[in-house]
Order: structure tokens, then C-alpha cells, then sequence
């Protein structure tokens, strides 16, 4: 009998190439020049008052905002904030519970970040450090805390799973810089503003946050403040509850020491930690307030900002460090002129004489040069300077989406720690685009001077995306980014249509046409695959008035010329590839805005469509001149589903009896489904470990290839079944628990894709892994060895096992990439000439592994890698042992298995 080295040797060729795993490959950078928006769509988002509230609801929230509160409430109307927190725990308890498992696909590993990289989301909070000013945190509304080590070159986020990753306000305590307060909550009124759950405080520079648990109900933090006499001292404006609250222990107690509607800012004067100043909202008005004992108690202002009526009377300030007592003041009323105040806030007189900022409740910030306390910058939809106290304002930034000048939407200014005015003049910047930054505020101007720190700041918010396989193009709408488009294989953007954006769609068959919406139905369409785009909503009567701040649209996914649009009624194009596309009117309005269209794949002519109050409608004959439409649930006699926001529909690829509606509201029951057409519904939320968080259901996709694999993205995260939707599980990996606006699988693919409110577009191919039968093997004197596998998934170790060997004797594996040829010679080789009859040798041998076997068993796992380009990878294993009696070369062979990684 040969040594079994010899065995592996002559078989198998050992000295071949070492095995090697596929490795990602690098994707070339691509930077699409940025598509202007004409001066066209320019007028018109300026006539439909964007960013303003209606005056109809004076003080009152937008419609923008109305529409993502409607989503959250319940059928009475009602929404808990603190019922996200609740989900949040839920959420956890999933995670934790599947944190081994894949159903469906979605297990550990797998997501791919596809950004985008170039685009950052809306950032209200910057904190750099006061003593390395290379380091830095950020704060985005939907995106968490994200910390640079190089001045904002680059970045990184702290914790996706922090708890809550609505960071509104981030402060720093100046004497312990380790110590950072992040507020959760965006209390500005802005429809796509995402609830909080109090203050997270770290104490070891960012890298580890706490919820601090006397703030666990606060909804809203929109500032904090840090005493710079005592690092103890704090003060924290909020929303619901709405007022000052005060802490003297570093957040562990607070009190709440100046109840007011809403807070929007307070600070401390930086000269004395007993002077402060904050803006309160009650009333429907805004006014100053001032403190002299360190926010102990507080008074109303005596003469100027008193009464600033509407949420457009937003108040910003800003101490002037450089002179005692002097405060200065920005004001959305009057068009954003300047204030200040010479005795610490007490008394206030306007300051400009020429035109103002334009600052009002969404857009309001200021800044005063610590060393010059005429010069200033105040910020609204772009940023102004003025170097007379406010008197005169000039405008310092031009900047739109994907542009070297400042987004815009101008949030918070910040030093770099080291400004003195003369060698340093430093200045950051954060709005709607991410963070921006000048190394001279004084020479920085409209054209020059300004430089993008958004750079991998990837928290862009999306509403809505869709894609194609083939290509792997990706695009989506976002808020304030416009319209996105990201190439294959990359993850920088194009802006492909500015202002905000919404529901997405691509054509299955021509990827180049796109579709796309600016709030309120206007829908467009790109031709040229995403590099720019123009309105097709002409005849749709309702565009720009009588539809949803982000309404649904959708292609047919039997006819991608057809495509469908929910304003108060339903919109349809039989030719959305026209020159000129011609709409009709398929279903009438009645009284609520249609928030969720579907169309069956098998039928066409079934369509469901939902609506904001939870009515649904459905027909039979789409097709017809004109539809009958049939109540699914009317809120009257019919009424199987309760009366919430219906946010998605889906019909069964396979069967149009069957479909599933997801709903809004912080609830246990988001996702029904019918097998009958609507005549009944089930829940289909699970329950405990393995059911839905009691949250919206934003999304619903189903597998291409197994109906029974179910998606959905909520307030709170992705979510997977496999089983129809009796069990649910999500992921401690990819987009974590951020709001998935969008689940939608890729054109004529199985690649899944998360469209996030905070942190981008992500990507996960689901496939299956496989172990699959190659051959058989051929007979031992203890039987025929018998080879298993467990199944191959990324980053879970593969056990191989070969049974019914001879006892005590050598044995290897044979591991490859090939199962048709090896070094020249075809496969399978028969072993005949080895003196080993019957016997085939049935892959290649990149690599193998020798053991000694026991009672007849050879076992061994093999390290599988966690890269998502190794999907679908396929290999090769097969067993040999030492067997004395068996044949004249004293070996024998297994069966050879052939496995495909998956997830």
C-alpha cells in the first residue's frame, strides 16, 4: 500500500496553485457632472412654497410633515412617539434571537453599502474636538453619529445600533472633551423628520453611547447646551415634551425649568455660565427668553423678540464672545433680518437695513466671529456674511446638489477650535447636503473659497429606489438630494433631477428610461439612463396640488410602457416612452390622497389601490376605457383592515387572489394578507422573537423565485420570512434598525434593495446555497464512504463528513474549483490505471486537507469568507481514505459533492 501522500499526490497533483477565494473587484469611480435643474422646475418649486408651512395652519406643521405623521398614527389618529423606542426593543429581540440564522437570505453578511459616497444627508449638529481639531462628530437626522480623525475628509459611523439614529443635536463638554451628548428627535416641523427617544451620552469620545434613562421619553431634542463653568451643567431644548430642561448632574436628573410648546434652541453665554438665552415656541409665536442663574429660571425678553408670530418666526442665537452682555439674533420673520442685544438678551432691536437671509422655521442659523463681533454669517437656503453687526448682508454661498459651494439648507456653523481671526479662520458648515467647510470665512465667497466634507458621509434619505440587475444601475429619490442615480459597481451618485424626490421606477427592458417624481405627483423621466431628466406630468390635473408630499407611481410589470401615478385619483399612461405622454384619469378621487398602488404580475388587469384614510379599491378590469373599481375596505360596511395609513400593496407574482397590505402606525398588526381577493384578511405580523416590531410596514417585496421569501422594510429595519410570513427575522448586519422607506428587488434579478431614511441604498443578493450530488463513489471493504456537507453561507464554516471508512487509517479531502478538467486532463479520471477499479477521481485538487480517521469517520470544517462577492461561488469536494483490502492501490473514493456559496 502507498503512503496516502502519495496517493494525494498522483491523484490529485498537488504542487497546482493554492486555492484562493474570489475577492470583490474594485470599482472605477465614476463622477457624473452635476444636471442643474432649469430655471423651469427652479419657479416651480418656488410657486409650490417649498420648505414653507401653508398659511392656512398658521404655527402649525407643513404638509410634508403632516404626511409622515399620518403614517405613524393609528386608526384613531393617535401616535406615542415613545411606541418607537418600543419597536426599537423589538427589533433588538429579533436580532438577537436570529443573529445565526438566514431566513430568507438576510442573515449576517450579505449587504453591500452602495452609498452614495458623494452625497452626504441633512447633518443639524457638528462638535469638533477642543483640543485635535482633526477630530470630529457629526450628527444626521436619519443617520446617527458619524466621528472623522482628519477634519472631515473622510468618515465613519460610530454605532448603527446606538438605539436611535434620529441625532438632531450633539454638544461637547469643553473642560472633558471625552464627554458628547447626542439629542435624538428632529423637532423643526419638516415632513420627513424621524422621532426620538431622549439623550445618548458617551464618555469615552464617541466610541460607546448610553441612553440616559430620565430622558427616555423625550421625542424631540433639538439642542443642548454645555455650562462652560461646569461640565455638570446642562440645558437641553426639546418637543414633547416641549420646553428647557435643565441637568446639574451631567443628564443623570433633569427638571423642566421653562415649559413652552417647543424649544428650538438655548445657550449658554460663553463668557458666563449663568447667562443664557434660548428661542421658545408657545402660543403659536416664538420668543426670547433669558436666564441669569444658569437656566435655573427664565423671563420672557422685554422689548423686540416678544411675539415672533407662525413656525416661520424661528429664532437662532448667538453670543458675541469678543463683547460682554452682547447677543445677536437671527429671525424668520421679515424676511430673516438680524437682531441683537446689548444686555444679555433682555432688550432686542432689528439690526438689518437691507434684505434679509430668508431664514425661516426649516432653514436658520448663525454665527459670530469670536474675535470681531460686527462680523457675522447667518444661513437660511444659502449663507449670508456681514461684517457691520447685520446691518447689510451679503450672500456667501450659491451652492445646489453635488456642488463644491454649500448645499442648501443651511443648518449649523462651526469654528474650528483654534480661530482666532488672523492665522486661523477656519469655519464649518452643515445643512441638507452634509458638511462643508472654508479655511477663510472672511474671503470665501459665491464662486470660491469652499470645500465638500461629505465625502463617504453616507446618509443620504431616501424615499424611494428602484434598479436593474443586468446593469446593477441603482436609482432613487431622496429628500433634498433630488433624484439619484448610482452606476453598477459603484456607489457615487449622478443627480439626475434636483429638489426633493420620491417613488422611483426603471424600466425592465430599457434601463435608460427612469422615472422619478418632484413632491406632490410631478412626475418625470429620464431617457438617458439617469444623467438628467424632465416632467411628463403634463395632464395630470392633480400634480403639484391635490396628491401627497411623496405619492406612489409604478410601471406595470407585464407592460413597462404602463405606468401608474396616485394623486387624489389614479393616473395612468399607456405609453411612458412617448415623446409626448398622454395620461387618463382611471379612477376617481373620494376624498383621500391614494398612498399605495400594486398591479399583479400574472394579471394585469387586477390593481389594488390604497389610500391615506385605510380604503383600498381594487378592479378586475384595469384595462377597460373605464375600470369598475369594488371596495376592499371602505371604512363603512366593508372594513376587514383597520383605518391607518395603507403605505404598500403587494399582489402574489404567481396568484392574484393573494396579496399583502402593509400599513402605518406604531401597531401589532402592519401586514395583512388575503388569500380570496380581499374577502378576508389574516395577520401575518408573527409574533415575540420571530415577529414584526409594532411599527409601519413601509415596504413589501416578494422573492422572484420563491413566493414563499417575503421582505419588508419598516420604521425600525429589513425584516425576512421564508414561510409566507408565519416567522420573521432581521439582521444585526446591512442597514441595522434605520427606517427602510423602500424594499424592491433589483429588474431580472434576485439582488434585493433597501432604500433608507438615513443611511443610503443598500444591496444583498439572495441566493441560495446548494449542496449538490457529482457522482458517486466507489466501494471500501466497510462499504461505499459516504461524503455530507453542511451548507455553504458566508461567513458560517462548512462541516464535511465522510462516513463508512476503514478504521485508524489516513484520509483527505480534496478540495476545487473544477469538476471538467484538472492540469489538462478532462474529469472525471478513471482510476483504473492506479489499480483502483470503479473509482473516479472527480475534481480538481486546489487544495486538500489529511486527517487520520476515527471509528470510520473523517471530519473537517473549511472557513468560509464573509465578502459578498463570494456568492455563488461554486467549489468541489471530494473524499479518499486508505483501504489495504480493497483494490490493488489500497484506496478508496467518496461520492464528490459540488456546493454554491450563499446567504
Amino acid at each position: 500500500m502507498r503512503p496516502l501522500l502519495a496517493v494525494a499526490t498522483t491523484l490529485c497533483a498537488l504542487c497546482a496553485a493554492a486555492w484562493h477565494w474570489p475577492t470583490a473587484v474594485d470599482a472605477a469611480a465614476l463622477r457624473a457632472p452635476i444636471q442643474e435643474r432649469k430655471d423651469a422646475n427652479k419657479a416651480r418649486e418656488r410657486a409650490n412654497g417649498r420648505r414653507r408651512a401653508p398659511d392656512a395652519v398658521p404655527g402649525g406643521p407643513d404638509e410634508a410633515r403632516l404626511w409622515r405623521l399620518e403614517r405613524m398614527q393609528d386608526e384613531t389618529g393617535a401616535f406615542q412617539p415613545d411606541a418607537l423606542a418600543a419597536a426599537k426593543a423589538e427589533w433588538r429581540l429579533n436580532a438577537a434571537y436570529h443573529d445565526s440564522l438566514d431566513n430568507a437570505g438576510i442573515g449576517r453578511f450579505g449587504w453591500v453599502e452602495r452609498g452614495p459616497s458623494n452625497l452626504g444627508g441633512r447633518t443639524r449638529s457638528l462638535v469638533v474636538h477642543p483640543t485635535n481639531p482633526n477630530e470630529m462628530w457629526a450628527g444626521a437626522v436619519g443617520g446617527g453619529v458619524w466621528n472623522s480623525t482628519n477634519a472631515g475628509v473622510s468618515w465613519a459611523p460610530v454605532n448603527d445600533h446606538v438605539g436611535n439614529l434620529a441625532v438632531c443635536s450633539l454638544a461637547l463638554a469643553p473642560t472633558t472633551p471625552l464627554t458628547i451628548y447626542a439629542g435624538t428627535g428632529e423637532g423643526f416641523f419638516n415632513g420627513d423628520a424621524i422621532v426620538g427617544d431622549g439623550v445618548y451620552k458617551s464618555s469615552d469620545g464617541g466610541a460607546t453611547f448610553a441612553r440616559l434613562p430620565a430622558t427616555a421619553s423625550w421625542d424631540y431634542v433639538n439642542r443642548i447646551a454645555v455650562s462652560p463653568a461646569n461640565p455638570s451643567l446642562l440645558l437641553a431644548a426639546t418637543r414633547s415634551p416641549g420646553g428647557i430642561h435643565r441637568s446639574v448632574d451631567g443628564g443623570l436628573m433633569w427638571a423642566n425649568v421653562r415649559i413652552a410648546d417647543n424649544c428650538l434652541q438655548v445657550a449658554f453665554d460663553p463668557n458666563d455660565g449663568s447667562r443664557c438665552v434660548a428661542d421658545v415656541y408657545e402660543g403659536g409665536a416664538h420668543r426670547v427668553v433669558y436666564s441669569t442663574n444658569g437656566g435655573l429660571t427664565w423671563a420672557n425678553t422685554a422689548t423686540g423678540l416678544v411675539n415672533q408670530p407662525g413656525i416661520d418666526g424661528r429664532i437662532e442665537l448667538c453670543y458675541a464672545r469678543s463683547v460682554p452682555n452682547m447677543v445677536y439674533a437671527s429671525c424668520g420673520t421679515n424676511g430673516g433680518i438680524i437682531w441683537r442685544s446689548i444686555d444679555g438678551g433682555v432688550n432686542w432691536a432689528p439690526r438689518t437695513t437691507s434684505a434679509g437671509s430668508g431664514a425661516a422655521w426649516y432653514y436658520n442659523t448663525l454665527w459670530v466671529d469670536p474675535t470681531d463681533a460686527n462680523f457675522l454669517v447667518t444661513g437660511a437656503y444659502h449663507l449670508y456674511k456681514s461684517a457691520d453687526g447685520g446691518a447689510t448682508l451679503t450672500q456667501l454661498s450659491n451652492g445646489y446638489i453635488n456642488t463644491a459651494q454649500p448645499h442648501p439648507d443651511q443648518h449649523q456653523i462651526v469654528a474650528d477650535p483654534g480661530f482666532n481671526g488672523v492665522t486661523n479662520r477656519r469655519v464649518y458648515v452643515t445643512n441638507d447636503g452634509g458638511v462643508y467647510v472654508t479655511a477663510d470665512i472672511r474671503a470665501a465667497s459665491v464662486t470660491t473659497g469652499w470645500t465638500r466634507r461629505d465625502q463617504s458621509y453616507r446618509t443620504t434619505q431616501f424615499y424611494g429606489a428602484a434598479g436593474d440587475g443586468p446593469t446593477g444601475k441603482l436609482t432613487g429619490g431622496t429628500q433634498d438630494n433630488g433624484h439619484l442615480t448610482i452606476a453598477a459597481n459603484s456607489n457615487v451618485a449622478t443627480l439626475t433631477f434636483g429638489g426633493d424626490g420620491g417613488f422611483a421606477a426603471m424600466d425592465a427592458q430599457n434601463a435608460n428610461y427612469i422615472y422619478g417624481e418632484y413632491v406632490y405627483a410631478q412626475v418625470h423621466r429620464s431617457t438617458n439612463g439617469g444623467s438628467s431628466a424632465s416632467y411628463i406630468d403634463g395632464g395630470i390635473t392633480e400634480a403639484g396640488s391635490a396628491a401627497n408630499f411623496i405619492a406612489p407611481l409604478l410601471l406595470d410589470p407585464s407592460d413597462q410602457r404602463r405606468l401608474y401615478v396616485g394623486a387624489a385619483s389614479l393616473w395612468l399612461t399607456s405609453d411612458a416612452r412617448a415623446a409626448t405622454v398622454a395620461w387618463s384619469n382611471v379612477k376617481p378621487a373620494v376624498g383621500s390622497y391614494i398612498a399605495a398602488i400594486a398591479v399583479a404580475p400574472s394579471d394585469p388587469n387586477v390593481v389594488w389601490v390604497g389610500h391615506n384614510d385605510g380604503r383600498v379599491f381594487k378592479t378586475n378590469n384595469a384595462l377597460a376605457a373605464a375600470p369598475t373599481w369594488v371596495a376592499v375596505d371602505d371604512n363603512g360596511a366593508a372594513n376587514p383592515l383597520p383605518n391607518r395609513y395603507v403605505c404598500r400593496i403587494l399582489i402574489d407574482r404567481t396568484n392574484p387572489q393573494v396579496a399583502f397590505v402593509g400599513l402605518g402606525g406604531f401597531a401589532g398588526d402592519n401586514l395583512r394578507k388575503t388569500s380570496n381577493g380581499g374577502a378576508s384578511f389574516v395577520d401575518v405580523t408573527g409574533a415575540g422573537a420571530t415577529g414584526l416590531p409594532t411599527a409601519p410596514v413601509y415596504g413589501i417585496a416578494q422573492h422572484p423565485q420563491d413566493p414563499a421569501y417575503l421582505y419588508v422594510g419598516t420604521a425600525v429595519g429589513i425584516y425576512a420570512s421564508d414561510d409566507g410570513g408565519a416567522t420573521w427575522s432581521t439582521s444585526n448586519d446591512g442597514p441595522a434598525d434605520v427606517s427602510v422607506d423602500e424594499v424592491v428587488f433589483l429588474n431580472n434579478s434576485t439582488t434585493l434593495l433597501a432604500a433608507t431614511h438615513g443611511r443610503g441604498l443598500w444591496t444583498i443578493a439572495l441566493r441560495e446555497p446548494v449542496v449538490a450530488q457529482l457522482g458517486p463513489g466507489c466501494a471500501g471493504s466497510f462499504g461505499t464512504p459516504t461524503l455530507t456537507a453542511s451548507s455553504p453561507e458566508l461567513g458560517k464554516p462548512v462541516a464535511l463528513r465522510c462516513a463508512n471508512l476503514r478504521p485508524g487509517q489516513q484520509g483527505l479531502f480534496a478540495l476545487g474549483v473544477s469538476s471538467t478538467s484538472y492540469l489538462g486532463s478532462p474529469l472525471p479520471l478513471d482510476l483504473i490505471v492506479f489499480g483502483m477499479p470503479g473509482c473516479f477521481a472527480r475534481t480538481s485538487a486546489e487544495s486538500l486537507v489529511i486527517g487520520t480517521n476515527s471509528n470510520g469517520m473523517l471530519e473537517t470544517t473549511i472557513p468560509m469568507p464573509t465578502a459578498s462577492a463570494t456568492l455563488g461561488f461554486q467549489f468541489f469536494v471530494q473524499a479518499f481514505s486508505q483501504d489495504p483490502l480493497v483494490n490493488a492501490f489500497g484506496a478508496a473514493a467518496s461520492n464528490a459533492l459540488a456546493l454554491t456559496v450563499g446567504n
